[in-house]
């Protein structure tokens, strides 16, 4: 176990054969050397000789000069000797004409000069017992004369010499430096010797503690996930499966791992994506094929000679002892789908309600941006309104956006994000795809409903417009026909024309006020308006009725409004002008009108129109805002749509009429609550 848990360069057997290959190195280098020292040597030899062979026949065509000028009196005169050089001059025969020449080297050059008839010059190396001469001639036909020139071969190689020992030195001095260094590495290598023998000692109960406290320790080339475990300590005992020889590699422990382990571990196991150098996290591994096993798992990633580490430690947990980070205990526990995001938007976690939700997608989303979860054409919009959220602020816009569920429908969630702490934004979800799609199908209805007031605004509006011209014909004869003949067919016919002109007559106005209806609120055009001026106008087109029945319209400051004023008007003449119509006999109308802010709503006015007439019953509260609704036919003239045109005017204001049922029956009048929307001037 000692040796697949340790690098192999610790194990004694790894140490001995680098001892060997140290020393063979350290020979080979030493062989290496001293043939390179060889070599040179021989080259400066060589280049030495050559150099001293082409000076000496430089210096032999000089000398031949002086030797062709010169008579053989003068010829004695030239010196033959100068340090270790000596001239002869012989002729064509080689017999000697000045200086001295050896019987032997006469012999040797007049062998080279039979073999190089063609050239004058020349040089040679003679070798006689112990003594060696360089000699160098230059021959003249001519003048029957051969300048030769002599000179010990040691005398030309006296700067090599010089060379060799300069040389000698510094390879001696390389060899020594290489001895040391082979030396410092044979002692280091013995000490780690020595170190791997006591790791070797210790390392027994190091791995039996690491099994008492259920711990285990992996390690692999990133690069070679196939190649063995080169880091393996209580693995894969700790799994309870000792004789599992399939269990030595990097991929046979991924392959353990749980969906979602699997998923979260991958950028880093296997794609080699680390978002820092050490990661930590709880995981589930396999122990057969039924049985699974929490582990909280620490994977460090390290880096030698550019290749990648990674070393994993195991340790056993129970359901009780889970070691996560808080983000992982909020996924764990959280009955709602939940997220965890860190500041670049990549998805770090989720819950296991969002895994019901989208299925085994999710596991393959951990390590990526999680706005891909949504659909494509809510994405960008729902990248903008998390980063919101990620950076700390409000966001924008609301959280719902669509995602594909795992059976391929699309649902709604509504998400709320919490954070960021620690780097990570927590979220959770609500599934609001059934509310949704209710609010869809009742913006349609809405739609629908609309667009169907509007038709029907849109008849009643043509309708009532285009039975005027009828009914003013069938008005124009039954009055032409009492005007005619009145008094003259009888009291039943004068009853019946009678009947016709008062029906034709209220028709008109039914229709009139049914075209006012259907108009009221098409205008739009709303302003700020005072409502003190409103109702004098009001007032204005009542004065008949006021001055007939002596009312009196009572009032304090009313606000300023927003809104239509030609609607508001005819709201308070209608409200007003029925507090006068339906006064009590004998009993002049008195009308109290006040305004103030709606304690519910504090942007809007509570307006309340009392009167002392006949009062309303509190079981017609709801009928009496009817179309055509009437409560007394008999005694009152009207048409039934006063009320209701009221109702509209406030409705499309934003606000709502009531009558005050709270009063006492026996308490004369009625009174009439309505709300309207206030301006920013205010009073």
């Amino acid at each position: 176990m000692f040796l697949t848990a340790i690098e192999p360069s610790l194990s004694q057997r790894s140490l001995r054969t680098l001892r060997h290959r140290l020393l063979l190195l350290s020979l080979s280098g030493t062989f290496i050397v001293l043939l390179s020292f060889g070599i040179i040597q021989k080259t400066l030899y060589n280049s030495a000789l050559e150099q001293g062979r082409s000076e000496l026949v430089r210096l032999v065509s000089t000398i031949s000069i002086s030797v062709a000028q010169a008579n053989k009196r003068n010829l004695v005169a030239i010196p033959t000797r100068q340090d270790n050089i000596s001239l002869v001059v012989v002729d064509n025969n080689l017999d000697v004409l000045h200086g001295s020449f050896p019987p032997h080297l006469a012999t040797e050059l007049r062998e080279t000069l039979l073999k190089n008839r063609n050239n004058i010059d020349g040089s040679l190396t003679c070798e006689h017992g112990q003594q060696s001469i360089m000699l160098a001639y230059h021959a003249m036909p001519r003048l029957n004369r051969m300048a030769v020139v002599m000179v010990p071969k040691m005398a030309l190689l006296q700067e090599w010499f010089r060379g060799l020992a300069l040389h000698a030195v510094l390879f001696a001095m390389i060899l020594a430096v290489m001895a040391l260094l082979s030396v410092w590495l044979w002692i280091r290598l013995k000490r780690q010797h020595i170190r791997a023998s006591d790791l070797t000692v210790h390392f027994s109960d190091v791995e039996n503690s690491l099994s008492n406290v259920g711990c285990a320790l992996i390690g692999w080339r990133i690069a070679k996930p196939h190649a063995a475990l080169n880091l393996r300590l209580n693995w894969p005992e700790i799994l309870g499966q000792s004789n599992r020889p399939e269990l030595a590699t990097a991929n046979d422990f991924v392959k353990l791992l749980g969906p979602a382990s699997y998923a979260q571990l991958r950028g880093a196991l296997i794609e080699d994506r680390w978002p820092q150098d050490r990661i930590a996290a709880m995981v589930s591994l396999h122990t057969d094929d039924s049985h699974s096993q929490r582990f909280y798992l620490t994977a460090t990633r390290h880096v030698e000679q550019g290749e990648s580490f990674v070393t994993i430690l195991l340790l056993e947990t129970t359901d009780s002892q889970e070691i996560c980070n808080p983000f992982e205990a909020y996924l764990q526990h959280s009955p709602e789908p939940a997220i965890a995001v860190d500041l670049q938007g990549t998805l770090r976690g989720f819950s296991a309600a969002l895994e019901d939700v989208l299925g085994d997608k999710v596991h393959f989303a951990i390590g990526t941006p999680f706005f891909d979860l949504f659909t494509e054409d809510q994405r960008k919009e729902a990248t903008k309104t998390f980063a919101d959220c990620i950076s700390g602020q409000k966001p924008s816009a609301e959280l719902i956006f669509r995602m594909a569920d795992k059976n391929g429908d699309l649902r709604w969630l509504a998400w709320h994000c919490i954070g960021p702490l620690d780097g990570v934004m927590l979220g959770s979800a609500r599934d609001v795809t059934e509310f949704v799609d209710n609010a869809e199908k009742l913006r349609e209805a809405l739609t629908r409903i609309k667009r169907s007031n509007e038709e029907l605004e849109e008849f009643a509006y043509v309708a009532s417009h285009d039975l005027q011209e009828p009914l003013r014909m069938v008005t124009s004869y039954t009055q032409l026909l009492k005007r005619r003949y009145s008094g003259t067919l009888g009291p039943d016919a004068d009853e019946y024309i009678n009947y016709a002109v008062d029906g034709a007559k209220r028709m008109h106005k039914l229709i009139t006020h049914l075209l006012e209806y259907a108009r009221t609120g098409t205008s739009g055009d709303q302003t700020c308006i005072d409502c003190n001026e409103v109702l004098n106008e009001a007032q204005a087109d009542l004065k008949a009725a006021i001055t007939e029945t002596h009312a009196t319209i009572i009032h304090a400051a009313l606000p300023h409004l927003y809104g239509d004023r030609i609607a508001l008007s005819r709201l308070f003449q209608n409200l007003v002008g029925n507090a006068i119509k339906y006064a009590r006999p004998g009993v002049p109308p008195l009308i109290n009108i006040k305004a103030v802010r709606d304690p519910e709503k504090p942007d809007f006015w509570r307006f309340t129109l009392h009167d002392n007439g006949i009062g309303i019953h509190p079981e017609h509260a709801q009928r009496i805002f009817r179309l055509f609704q009437r409560l007394h036919k008999d005694e009152f003239s009207g048409t039934g749509l006063g009320l209701s045109l009221c109702r509209k005017i406030v409705e499309q204001h934003g606000g709502e009429i009531w009558l005050d049922t709270t009063r006492q029956i026996s308490d004369p009048g009625a009174t009439f609550i309505f709300t309207l929307r206030g301006s920013e001037e205010g009073l």
